[in-house]
Protein backbone atom coordinates (compact mmCIF):
# COMPACT_ATOMS: atom_id res chain seq x y z
CA UNK A 1 0.00 0.00 0.00
CA UNK A 2 1.27 3.47 -0.83
CA UNK A 3 0.59 6.35 1.47
CA UNK A 4 -1.85 8.82 -0.07
CA UNK A 5 -4.35 11.49 0.93
CA UNK A 6 -5.94 10.52 4.23
CA UNK A 7 -9.60 9.52 4.33
CA UNK A 8 -10.19 12.21 6.94
CA UNK A 9 -9.34 14.76 4.26
CA UNK A 10 -10.79 12.84 1.32
CA UNK A 11 -10.91 14.63 -1.98
CA UNK A 12 -13.67 14.12 -4.47
CA UNK A 13 -12.07 13.12 -7.78
CA UNK A 14 -13.55 13.84 -11.21
CA UNK A 15 -12.23 12.10 -14.33
CA UNK A 16 -12.05 14.82 -17.00
CA UNK A 17 -13.44 13.77 -20.39
CA UNK A 18 -11.53 13.58 -23.66
CA UNK A 19 -13.48 13.22 -26.90
CA UNK A 20 -12.72 10.01 -28.75
CA UNK A 21 -11.13 8.36 -25.71
CA UNK A 22 -13.18 8.54 -22.51
CA UNK A 23 -16.33 6.82 -23.71
CA UNK A 24 -18.53 4.31 -21.87
CA UNK A 25 -16.12 1.44 -22.57
CA UNK A 26 -13.24 3.32 -20.97
CA UNK A 27 -15.36 4.52 -18.04
CA UNK A 28 -16.66 1.05 -17.22
CA UNK A 29 -13.26 -0.60 -17.71
CA UNK A 30 -11.50 1.99 -15.56
CA UNK A 31 -14.09 1.66 -12.80
CA UNK A 32 -13.80 -2.14 -12.81
CA UNK A 33 -10.00 -2.36 -12.82
CA UNK A 34 -8.79 0.73 -10.96
CA UNK A 35 -11.69 2.63 -9.37
CA UNK A 36 -11.13 5.65 -7.12
CA UNK A 37 -13.26 8.02 -9.23
CA UNK A 38 -16.27 9.83 -7.78
CA UNK A 39 -17.56 11.35 -11.04
CA UNK A 40 -16.78 10.55 -14.68
CA UNK A 41 -17.26 13.56 -16.96
CA UNK A 42 -18.87 12.98 -20.36
CA UNK A 43 -17.38 14.65 -23.46
CA UNK A 44 -19.35 17.81 -24.24
CA UNK A 45 -22.37 17.79 -26.52
CA UNK A 46 -22.32 20.54 -29.16
CA UNK A 47 -25.91 21.70 -29.09
CA UNK A 48 -27.64 22.69 -32.32
CA UNK A 49 -30.84 24.54 -33.21
CA UNK A 50 -32.62 21.23 -33.79
CA UNK A 51 -31.05 19.67 -30.67
CA UNK A 52 -30.15 16.63 -32.76
CA UNK A 53 -27.38 14.77 -30.95
CA UNK A 54 -24.69 12.77 -32.67
CA UNK A 55 -24.89 8.99 -32.31
CA UNK A 56 -21.86 9.14 -30.02
CA UNK A 57 -23.56 11.76 -27.85
CA UNK A 58 -26.77 9.74 -27.58
CA UNK A 59 -24.72 6.68 -26.67
CA UNK A 60 -22.83 8.62 -23.98
CA UNK A 61 -26.13 9.51 -22.29
CA UNK A 62 -27.67 6.04 -22.53
CA UNK A 63 -28.25 4.78 -18.96
CA UNK A 64 -26.93 1.32 -19.84
CA UNK A 65 -23.65 2.91 -20.95
CA UNK A 66 -23.11 4.29 -17.45
CA UNK A 67 -24.66 1.64 -15.21
CA UNK A 68 -23.11 1.74 -11.75
CA UNK A 69 -21.25 4.99 -12.42
CA UNK A 70 -21.78 8.59 -11.39
CA UNK A 71 -21.42 10.62 -14.58
CA UNK A 72 -21.72 14.30 -15.44
CA UNK A 73 -23.19 15.16 -18.88
CA UNK A 74 -21.77 18.35 -20.40
CA UNK A 75 -23.11 20.85 -22.94
CA UNK A 76 -21.47 23.41 -25.21
CA UNK A 77 -23.80 26.21 -26.29
CA UNK A 78 -24.44 29.94 -26.10
CA UNK A 79 -28.19 29.57 -26.61
CA UNK A 80 -30.26 29.39 -23.39
CA UNK A 81 -33.20 27.71 -25.16
CA UNK A 82 -30.92 25.00 -26.51
CA UNK A 83 -29.48 24.46 -23.05
CA UNK A 84 -32.93 24.30 -21.45
CA UNK A 85 -34.17 21.70 -23.93
CA UNK A 86 -31.01 19.63 -23.47
CA UNK A 87 -31.34 19.75 -19.67
CA UNK A 88 -34.85 18.29 -19.95
CA UNK A 89 -33.48 15.55 -22.21
CA UNK A 90 -30.75 14.80 -19.65
CA UNK A 91 -33.41 14.63 -16.95
CA UNK A 92 -35.52 12.23 -19.02
CA UNK A 93 -32.46 9.99 -19.35
CA UNK A 94 -32.44 9.69 -15.57
CA UNK A 95 -29.63 12.06 -14.62
CA UNK A 96 -29.87 14.62 -11.82
CA UNK A 97 -27.00 16.94 -12.78
CA UNK A 98 -25.33 18.43 -15.85
CA UNK A 99 -22.49 20.79 -16.67
CA UNK A 100 -22.14 23.94 -18.78
CA UNK A 101 -18.82 24.14 -20.61
CA UNK A 102 -17.23 27.61 -20.47
CA UNK A 103 -13.75 26.10 -20.50
CA UNK A 104 -13.06 24.66 -23.96
CA UNK A 105 -10.27 26.81 -25.53
CA UNK A 106 -10.36 25.29 -29.03
CA UNK A 107 -10.29 28.07 -31.67
CA UNK A 108 -13.01 26.28 -33.67
CA UNK A 109 -15.24 26.60 -30.59
CA UNK A 110 -14.25 30.03 -29.28
CA UNK A 111 -14.52 31.80 -32.64
CA UNK A 112 -18.24 30.99 -32.51
CA UNK A 113 -18.48 32.52 -29.06
CA UNK A 114 -18.93 29.19 -27.31
CA UNK A 115 -16.90 27.43 -24.63
CA UNK A 116 -14.35 29.77 -23.12
CA UNK A 117 -15.09 32.17 -25.97
CA UNK A 118 -18.04 33.33 -23.82
CA UNK A 119 -15.58 34.68 -21.25
CA UNK A 120 -14.52 37.36 -23.73
CA UNK A 121 -17.90 39.11 -23.40
CA UNK A 122 -18.93 39.30 -19.72
CA UNK A 123 -22.09 41.30 -20.43
CA UNK A 124 -23.32 38.76 -22.97
CA UNK A 125 -22.43 35.95 -20.59
CA UNK A 126 -24.46 37.60 -17.82
CA UNK A 127 -27.47 37.97 -20.12
CA UNK A 128 -27.15 34.32 -21.14
CA UNK A 129 -27.02 33.12 -17.53
CA UNK A 130 -29.90 35.38 -16.52
CA UNK A 131 -32.05 33.61 -19.11
CA UNK A 132 -30.76 30.15 -18.15
CA UNK A 133 -31.69 30.62 -14.49
CA UNK A 134 -34.91 32.59 -15.11
CA UNK A 135 -36.91 29.38 -14.63
CA UNK A 136 -36.48 26.34 -12.41
CA UNK A 137 -34.11 23.85 -14.02
CA UNK A 138 -35.01 20.15 -14.26
CA UNK A 139 -31.54 19.12 -13.02
CA UNK A 140 -28.81 20.84 -11.04
CA UNK A 141 -26.34 22.74 -13.24
CA UNK A 142 -22.61 23.12 -12.68
CA UNK A 143 -20.10 25.07 -14.74
CA UNK A 144 -16.55 24.55 -15.95
CA UNK A 145 -14.61 27.73 -16.65
CA UNK A 146 -11.20 29.17 -17.32
CA UNK A 147 -9.88 32.19 -15.45
CA UNK A 148 -10.10 34.60 -18.36
CA UNK A 149 -9.80 34.88 -22.11
CA UNK A 150 -6.63 36.91 -22.57
CA UNK A 151 -5.26 37.53 -19.09
CA UNK A 152 -5.56 36.15 -15.54
CA UNK A 153 -6.39 39.68 -14.44
CA UNK A 154 -9.90 39.10 -15.83
CA UNK A 155 -10.59 36.46 -13.18
CA UNK A 156 -11.84 38.53 -10.22
CA UNK A 157 -14.60 40.08 -12.33
CA UNK A 158 -15.51 36.75 -13.95
CA UNK A 159 -15.52 35.03 -10.58
CA UNK A 160 -17.93 37.61 -9.18
CA UNK A 161 -20.13 37.21 -12.24
CA UNK A 162 -20.28 33.40 -12.08
CA UNK A 163 -20.69 33.35 -8.30
CA UNK A 164 -23.94 35.28 -8.62
CA UNK A 165 -25.69 32.20 -10.07
CA UNK A 166 -26.75 28.99 -8.24
CA UNK A 167 -24.35 26.55 -9.88
CA UNK A 168 -24.08 23.29 -7.96
CA UNK A 169 -20.29 23.43 -8.31
CA UNK A 170 -17.68 25.32 -10.31
CA UNK A 171 -14.74 23.57 -11.98
CA UNK A 172 -11.90 26.03 -12.47
CA UNK A 173 -9.16 25.34 -15.02
CA UNK A 174 -6.43 27.66 -13.82
CA UNK A 175 -5.35 28.93 -17.25
CA UNK A 176 -6.73 31.48 -19.69
CA UNK A 177 -8.12 30.63 -23.10
CA UNK A 178 -4.98 31.97 -24.77
CA UNK A 179 -2.80 29.67 -22.66
CA UNK A 180 -4.65 26.57 -23.92
CA UNK A 181 -3.13 23.56 -22.06
CA UNK A 182 0.51 24.62 -21.93
CA UNK A 183 2.68 27.08 -20.08
CA UNK A 184 2.29 28.17 -16.51
CA UNK A 185 -0.79 27.70 -14.39
CA UNK A 186 -2.32 30.15 -11.92
CA UNK A 187 -3.32 28.21 -8.78
CA UNK A 188 -3.84 31.48 -6.93
CA UNK A 189 -7.02 31.89 -9.01
CA UNK A 190 -8.43 28.77 -7.37
CA UNK A 191 -7.40 30.00 -3.93
CA UNK A 192 -9.29 33.24 -4.60
CA UNK A 193 -12.43 31.24 -5.46
CA UNK A 194 -12.14 29.22 -2.25
CA UNK A 195 -11.66 32.32 -0.13
CA UNK A 196 -14.65 33.97 -1.77
CA UNK A 197 -16.69 30.93 -0.69
CA UNK A 198 -17.62 29.72 -4.15
CA UNK A 199 -20.07 26.81 -3.94
CA UNK A 200 -18.02 23.59 -4.10
CA UNK A 201 -15.04 24.68 -6.25
CA UNK A 202 -13.24 21.93 -8.19
CA UNK A 203 -9.55 22.43 -9.10
CA UNK A 204 -8.43 21.53 -12.63
CA UNK A 205 -5.03 21.95 -14.23
CA UNK A 206 -1.77 19.94 -14.38
CA UNK A 207 -2.45 17.37 -11.67
CA UNK A 208 -0.28 14.47 -12.83
CA UNK A 209 0.92 12.80 -9.60
CA UNK A 210 -0.06 12.17 -5.99
CA UNK A 211 2.60 14.72 -5.07
CA UNK A 212 0.91 17.37 -7.22
CA UNK A 213 -2.32 16.80 -5.32
CA UNK A 214 -0.57 16.88 -1.96
CA UNK A 215 1.01 20.22 -2.85
CA UNK A 216 -2.39 21.59 -3.81
CA UNK A 217 -3.85 20.51 -0.49
CA UNK A 218 -0.93 21.99 1.41
CA UNK A 219 -1.28 25.34 -0.36
CA UNK A 220 -5.10 25.33 -0.24
CA UNK A 221 -6.30 22.99 2.55
CA UNK A 222 -9.94 23.91 1.86
CA UNK A 223 -9.82 22.07 -1.50
CA UNK A 224 -12.82 19.73 -1.73
CA UNK A 225 -12.46 18.27 -5.20
CA UNK A 226 -10.14 17.98 -8.19
CA UNK A 227 -10.67 17.16 -11.86
CA UNK A 228 -7.89 15.10 -13.46
CA UNK A 229 -7.59 14.32 -17.16
CA UNK A 230 -4.16 13.75 -18.64
CA UNK A 231 -2.81 12.52 -15.31
CA UNK A 232 -5.33 9.66 -15.29
CA UNK A 233 -4.66 8.80 -18.92
CA UNK A 234 -0.94 8.55 -18.11
CA UNK A 235 -1.52 6.64 -14.85
CA UNK A 236 -4.95 4.99 -14.67
CA UNK A 237 -4.27 4.02 -11.03
CA UNK A 238 -3.67 7.63 -9.98
CA UNK A 239 -7.03 8.09 -8.23
CA UNK A 240 -6.55 4.79 -6.39
CA UNK A 241 -3.09 5.92 -5.30
CA UNK A 242 -4.53 9.19 -4.03
CA UNK A 243 -6.83 7.04 -1.87
CA UNK A 244 -3.79 5.22 -0.46
CA UNK A 245 -3.90 2.24 -2.84
CA UNK A 246 -1.23 0.54 -4.90
CA UNK A 247 0.34 1.57 -8.19
CA UNK A 248 -0.81 -0.22 -11.33
CA UNK A 249 0.82 -3.61 -11.78
CA UNK A 250 1.90 -5.06 -15.11
CA UNK A 251 -0.95 -7.58 -15.20
CA UNK A 252 -3.47 -4.81 -14.46
CA UNK A 253 -2.12 -2.60 -17.23
CA UNK A 254 -2.14 -5.49 -19.70
CA UNK A 255 -5.75 -6.26 -18.75
CA UNK A 256 -6.61 -2.54 -19.06
CA UNK A 257 -5.26 -2.15 -22.57
CA UNK A 258 -6.63 -5.49 -23.78
CA UNK A 259 -10.13 -4.84 -22.38
CA UNK A 260 -10.23 -1.41 -24.02
CA UNK A 261 -9.07 -2.79 -27.34
CA UNK A 262 -11.56 -5.64 -27.32
CA UNK A 263 -14.41 -3.33 -26.29
CA UNK A 264 -13.62 -0.78 -29.00
CA UNK A 265 -12.99 -3.47 -31.64
CA UNK A 266 -16.35 -5.05 -30.88
CA UNK A 267 -18.25 -1.74 -30.91
CA UNK A 268 -16.44 -0.08 -33.82
CA UNK A 269 -13.71 -1.86 -35.79
CA UNK A 270 -10.26 -3.35 -34.95
CA UNK A 271 -8.51 -0.59 -36.91
CA UNK A 272 -10.37 2.12 -34.96
CA UNK A 273 -9.67 0.28 -31.72
CA UNK A 274 -5.94 0.13 -32.44
CA UNK A 275 -5.89 3.82 -33.28
CA UNK A 276 -7.63 4.68 -30.01
CA UNK A 277 -5.23 2.52 -28.01
CA UNK A 278 -2.24 4.23 -29.62
CA UNK A 279 -3.71 7.64 -28.88
CA UNK A 280 -4.29 6.66 -25.26
CA UNK A 281 -0.79 5.24 -24.93
CA UNK A 282 0.77 8.56 -25.95
CA UNK A 283 0.12 9.75 -22.38
CA UNK A 284 1.97 7.05 -20.42
CA UNK A 285 4.70 6.99 -23.10
CA UNK A 286 5.45 10.63 -22.30
CA UNK A 287 8.83 11.70 -23.67
CA UNK A 288 10.19 8.15 -24.05
CA UNK A 289 11.39 8.32 -27.68
CA UNK A 290 12.13 4.59 -27.97
CA UNK A 291 8.73 3.58 -26.65
CA UNK A 292 7.01 6.06 -28.96
CA UNK A 293 8.91 4.67 -31.96
CA UNK A 294 7.91 1.11 -31.11
CA UNK A 295 4.33 2.23 -30.59
CA UNK A 296 4.20 3.89 -34.01
CA UNK A 297 5.44 0.70 -35.66
CA UNK A 298 3.07 -1.61 -33.77
CA UNK A 299 0.34 -3.13 -35.93
CA UNK A 300 -1.36 -5.36 -33.33
CA UNK A 301 -2.65 -4.82 -29.82
CA UNK A 302 -0.02 -7.28 -28.53
CA UNK A 303 2.77 -5.23 -30.12
CA UNK A 304 1.31 -2.04 -28.59
CA UNK A 305 1.22 -3.61 -25.13
CA UNK A 306 4.77 -4.92 -25.51
CA UNK A 307 5.93 -1.44 -26.55
CA UNK A 308 4.37 0.08 -23.42
CA UNK A 309 5.18 -2.56 -20.83
CA UNK A 310 8.36 -4.29 -22.03
CA UNK A 311 10.30 -1.63 -23.95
Amino acid sequence: MESGISRENRLKIYFAPMEGITDGILRQTHHRIFGGIDVYGLPFHKLTQTLSLLTREERDLAPEENEGLCVLPQALTRDPEQLSAWLYYVSECGYACADLNLGCPSPTVTKRGRGSGMLREPDALRQFLDRVFANTLPVSLSVKTRIGYEDPGEWPELLDLLSAYPFSHMTIHVRTTREQYTGGIHPEAFTLAVRKHVQHPVYNGDLRTVEDIRRLQESCPETEAVMIGRGLLADPALARRVRGGASAGRDELQAWYMALYEGWADKFHPTIALGRIKKLMEWPAGEDIRRKRLLRRADTIEACIDAMLDA
